[in-house]
């Protein structure tokens, strides 16, 4: 039979534990608060043009708070960057799971990528702006489509003169639409992948050389993103 004292430092142990877990979970919540408050003015604003002041009023929380979590203004929006990257690449593998060919995983997540417009503008807008500036489009975040690309090429679905090239077609669509789609609005259609979006992965799949057969088989397939679970909420 365990002693009392055994025992009480058990407990101290298990209480210590839990205070841990609950600071833990506080500082997640604190910084988390400070990323999206970030990202909603870097996506109205710029980065340039946001002030620290303008983030932690935002956030609701102390300017030294700030500090706790995060060096400067080039910090947090690294933080940013990455958190909406990694969004988009979980929401893509969701959306493609149990589809085999590699040039409608492209095309799926290229729809994806201006359906975000319609349902979530924040994260269009952060999305578009992180590719300002000459960002390097073969930087973290693209693994999903380099990987699809480079298939497609392997199984003579893609046919292109290089899969850089065939890189910097899709990124470059996909940014161009978004911001069109930002400036002149997205309906519900969408979020179907229809209309423009329609009309510009059909482009994309000529320009990745895909078939005719092939183009009309992608385009025509359904499409949604109600089942996501990676946006609960609209921003």
């Amino acid at each position: 039979m365990a002693s009392d004292a055994t025992v009480l430092s058990k407990a101290k142990a298990a209480e210590a534990v839990s205070r841990n877990n609950a600071g833990s979970q506080r500082r997640a919540r604190m910084r988390l608060a400070l990323v999206e408050a970030a990202m909603r003015l870097f996506a109205k604003k710029g980065i340039d043009a946001t002030t620290i002041d303008e983030i932690v009023d935002l956030a609701g929380v102390a300017k030294g708070t700030f500090y706790n979590y995060f060096t400067d203004r080039s910090d947090i929006a690294r933080a940013v960057a990455a958190s909406v990257r990694i969004e988009m690449n979980q929401a893509v593998e969701e959306m493609n799971q149990g589809y085999a060919d590699p040039a409608e995983r492209v095309s799926r997540g290229v729809r994806l990528f201006l359906a975000l417009v319609a349902f979530n503008p924040v994260r269009a807008r952060m999305l578009g702006r992180m590719y300002d500036g000459g960002v390097d489009v073969t930087s973290f975040g693209n693994e999903h489509l380099v990987g699809d690309i480079t298939e497609g090429i392997e199984q003579g679905v893609i046919h292109v003169p290089s899969a850089e090239a065939a890189l910097h077609l899709v990124v470059s669509l996909a940014t161009v639409g978004m911001r069109h789609l930002l400036v002149k609005g997205a309906g519900d259609e969408i979020k179907r992948g229809e209309g423009y979006a329609r009309q510009l992965v059909t482009i994309l799949l000529q320009g990745l050389g895909v078939a005719p057969s092939g183009i009309e088989c992608i385009v025509n397939a359904p499409f949604n993103v109600d089942h996501l679970t990676v946006w609960k909420q609209p921003s």
